[in-house]
């Protein structure tokens, strides 16, 4: 009996052991497939659902990245700012250590663990099922085996279709540059509307012979190698670039910048950066995380979710170099997309399935 103890003290040990790798809790805090969401039916008020719930959000890397990681620890501010709640924050979180961060969450009692990136499925599916009574979910994931893994997935696609017609209105040659940080399924589906947006465009305006290039970096934060593919990129004949990624895509504005061509933004607004930035587009995290906690801590919603442009979730911004033309195109895609008259799943490649 003292030998199984003592084990089992060892093994918790080796658990807060392991979250020394994370990043701290920023507010005091220690650190493919799914069912379709539902809602129990049974909400509770919001004094009674979220005024003295337990969040807790886990990011694979810095808050200062610029990009992914910044944009959801702003959404995680949006959920302090709307409910008067803390959300501790664990950042640069180190894939062997996801498993006892997770862990201890549960230990602790939290009623809510969201985590950035599909990366975070495995580890979900690996601890949830010990800790019935805390939600876990991850941003862009889809595994949910049991009731207490709830995946919310941004259908960021139906903004790159809307930055594929800004691109198509953009460009004089119609040759288009696309890059993304991995060639992933979820990535494909971005960079599939994207494409076919960008070239119905051009062609609705008359530009013959349109053609889009597109790379995998194969990172996420080497603005160098970003750099480098795009001026290649540009220097096939690109005039318009996109590129979805997180501090790679500084690389990216930077080539646009120095050969004059013009850049459409996503994963965040990064219109002031650089000149040659003509719009951004992206989930809005600043609504995307007040909602997820709405969903799940007050209307109880569980399983796997999908949310898009019909719950105002994804944002455009446009600069003054868009014509007027450009914009109503946009809204008014907004709205076909909305009504099911666009279905933006119709451009998937094999890739992106």
């Amino acid at each position: 009996m003292k030998k199984k103890m003592l084990m089992k003290a060892l093994s918790m040990v080796m658990v807060m052991g392991l979250l020394s790798g994370c990043g701290n809790a920023e507010n005091g805090g220690n650190q493919d497939g799914g069912g379709d969401a539902v809602s129990t039916g049974e909400g509770t008020s919001a004094d009674s659902g979220i005024a003295d719930a337990k969040i807790a959000l886990v990011l694979p890397g810095s808050i200062d990245d610029q990009s992914w990681n910044a944009s959801n620890y702003v959404g995680a501010k949006a959920v302090e700012e709307e409910y008067g709640i803390k959300v501790d924050v664990v950042e640069s979180c180190p894939v062997e250590d996801f498993d006892a961060t997770f862990t201890e969450f549960g230990e602790k009692g939290y009623d809510l663990v969201l985590s950035a990136g599909s990366q975070f499925d495995e580890a979900i599916a690996n601890v949830a099922p010990n800790y019935p009574e805390t939600l876990y979910t991850a941003i862009n994931g889809v595994i949910s085996d049991t009731e207490n893994m709830c995946p919310v997935y941004p259908k960021e696609y139906e903004g790159s279709y809307l930055a594929g017609i800004i691109a198509g209105y953009a460009t004089e040659n119609g040759q288009f540059a696309t890059m993304g940080g991995a060639d992933s399924a979820s990535m494909n589906k971005c960079l599939d509307c994207y494409d076919a947006a960008a070239l119905k465009t051009a062609e609705d305006r008359g530009i013959e012979g349109t053609k889009a290039q597109r790379a995998y970096i194969n990172s996420w934060s080497d603005i160098a190698l970003t750099k480098s593919t795009t001026d290649q990129m540009i220097d096939n004949g690109a005039d318009t670039v996109h590129c979805y990624s997180n501090e790679g895509q500084s690389g990216a504005v930077q080539s646009c910048q120095d050969k004059g061509v013009k850049y459409v933004a996503f994963a965040g607004n990064k219109n002031e950066e650089a000149d040659c930035v003509i719009a951004s587009a992206y989930a809005d995290f600043t609504k995307l995380y007040p909602w997820i906690v709405n969903a799940l801590l007050v209307e109880n919603t569980r399983g796997y979710t999908e949310v898009g442009l019909a719950e105002d979730v994804i944002s455009v911004e446009m600069t003054d170099q868009c014509s007027e033309e450009c914009k109503t195109a946009v809204e008014e895609a907004k709205k076909e997309i909305i009504s099911g008259s666009i279905i933006c799943e119709d451009f998937f490649s094999d890739k992106a399935k």
